[in-house]
């Protein structure tokens, strides 16, 4: 089960990273609507911001497995949020291409 989760957060900020991508060639960092994403952008360019992309994802997951053994709940709590905030990157990305 835990592996599953781990897969879906994984697999969330990587809709989220590649509907970024096609959103921002098509209309410019413009149409980012995420502060934090534009100045990592502006500052780090896209090397930076992968970067960015890919610690988040380790940190959250990291998280979820040290807290997984002694608090389940705070664990799932914190993956499931995890990727919700992915899916939901991803789904105003597409809808602003």
């Amino acid at each position: 089960m835990p592996l599953t989760g781990l897969v879906l957060l994984a697999a969330a900020h990587m809709f989220d990273y590649v509907s970024f991508l096609v959103m921002t060639g098509k209309h410019g960092l413009v149409a980012e609507l995420n502060p934090i994403v534009v100045g990592l952008a502006q500052e780090f360019g896209l090397p930076g911001l992968t970067l960015a992309k890919m610690a988040s994802v380790v940190v959250l997951a990291s998280v979820f497995l040290v807290l997984r053994p002694h608090r389940r709940r705070w664990a799932s709590s914190i993956l499931t949020i995890g990727i919700v905030v992915g899916v939901f990157g991803g789904i105003s990305n597409v809808a602003s291409i």
